[in-house]
């Protein structure tokens, strides 16, 4: 039980029992092989280890002990552990330690290579979006070309792909929301086993779904605060503007125009522009209606109110849930994970990190990497939460309430340079 009323103390390792939360004092990061420099003792191994180490002194935290150190002087209960026990152990958690700053630099390779296709599909969605506003035929096949490959560009990579839609800049998200509405919205149709057709169809209709909007003004769209009563039912009114662009290109495909003009269509009767509900909503439709409303809750044109996908899906299936097909809610939740990959979060021993990767046996403890000021960013070390039963998440944090130094350093994809015009 924590001893909330005492504050810290200084200790000697002498005093060490498992249980005892201690912080490593005067101890450069890389002079230990532990994970952590503040960590609550597991057993006797580990006071070997601090022992082997040199560690006479360190700090004592109540507050999140399950019982307090021995008195001074007290003899020892335990047989302490021989030698080369002590080395064993040394040697062992030392290569835990490297394993994992491995296992980072990999999956930072595989964020950067996800970031320039991201950065390419930008451009190439811009251009086909272009096109079709113009009621250009042969951007509806470019753009079915397009939905195709989103398969092997994102879909195979799904991790670092939906780490990247979480740490982009907020002028680039601008930019990237019919893009990460087609992804997200493929990812649960590949989750539902959608046939080749089927995709084509959600993927057409989820990259198109915003189309109407090239007929609202910029200003409008970009709007902060309240709308009026004229200016909601404007905006409102862009998937049949959408519905009346689409059908005026022969080509394009019909099945999709119906999932561009139901994304805002409710199960409950709550959306629009026709008040749909149960099943006279499309079930594509309704797919990409969970997407986009998770993008837009993510995303808001004030960062301020942005939710972390961590809040943002405990928002929609807390407050909202009637809003949503059952079925494809809980396949999107299952999808992205309790905690999506980029979401930043503090653990319960107060260190701050980016979950990385989603534990597919138990969601709630995913795999974080590390923020430490005392530790390289490029050695920075992913902890396995599934394999440290004494830690779990204990919030998630908002990129905006973050310190650009944090943000900085939890991010692992390098800034980028592109800019896509949209008029």
């Amino acid at each position: 039980m924590a001893n909330v009323n005492i504050p810290e103390y200084r200790i000697s390792v002498d005093q060490l029992r498992p249980g005892v939360f201690i912080r490593l004092e005067k101890t450069n990061w890389f002079s230990h092989p532990f994970l952590f420099s503040s960590f609550k003792v597991k057993d006797e191994e580990q006071i070997a280890v601090l022992r082997k180490l040199g560690i006479d002194e360190l700090i004592c935290v109540p507050e999140k002990s399950d019982v307090l150190p021995l008195p001074p002087n007290q003899p020892e209960t335990a047989p302490p552990a021989t030698s080369s026990d002590a080395e064993a152990a040394v040697d062992r958690l030392w290569s835990i330690k490297k394993e994992r700053t491995k296992r980072l630099q990999e999956k930072k390779r595989r964020i950067a290579e996800c970031e320039e296709r991201f950065a390419d599909s930008l451009k190439d969605c811009s251009n086909i979006m272009k096109g079709i506003v113009r009621g250009n035929s042969q951007s509806v096949i470019e753009g079915m070309a397009f939905v195709e490959k989103l398969s092997d560009r994102f879909l195979r990579d799904q991790e670092s792909t939906l780490h990247l839609m979480n740490v982009l800049e907020p002028a680039e998200r601008i930019y990237s929301h019919d893009l990460n509405v087609a992804i997200l919205s493929m990812m649960v149709g590949r989750g539902a086993g959608l046939d080749g057709p089927r995709m084509q169809t959600l993927g057409m209709g989820a990259l198109f779904h915003d189309v109407g909007k090239s007929r609202i003004e910029k200003k409008l769209l970009r709007k902060r605060g309240k709308l009026t009563k004229s200016e909601r039912e404007l905006l409102e009114s862009h998937p049949s503007f959408g519905v009346d662009i689409l059908t005026a290109v022969p080509e394009f495909p019909l099945s999709a125009v119906t999932v561009v003009e139901q994304h805002h269509e409710h199960m409950d009767g709550s959306g629009y522009p026709n008040g749909l509900s149960g099943d006279g909503v499309d079930r594509l439709s309704r797919i990409v209606c969970i997407a986009n409303a998770y993008d837009n809750l993510c995303n808001q044109p004030d960062p301020d109110d942005s939710l972390t996908p961590y809040l943002a899906l405990s928002y929609m299936f807390g407050q909202q849930k009637a809003l949503y097909d059952p079925e494809f809610l809980a396949l999107f939740i299952r999808s992205l994970g309790v905690y999506p990959p980029g979401t930043v979060v503090q653990l319960t021993n107060g260190a701050i990190g980016m979950v990385m990767s989603v534990n597919p046996t138990n969601q709630l403890r995913p795999s974080v990497v590390l923020y430490d000021s005392e530790v390289p960013r490029k050695e920075a070390l992913i902890v396995e939460l599934a394999d440290e039963p004494d830690l779990k998440v204990e919030k998630s944090i908002r990129l905006s309430h973050l310190p650009q130094e944090i943000f900085d350093y939890l991010s692992p994809r390098t800034r980028i340079s592109y800019f896509v015009d949209v008029d």
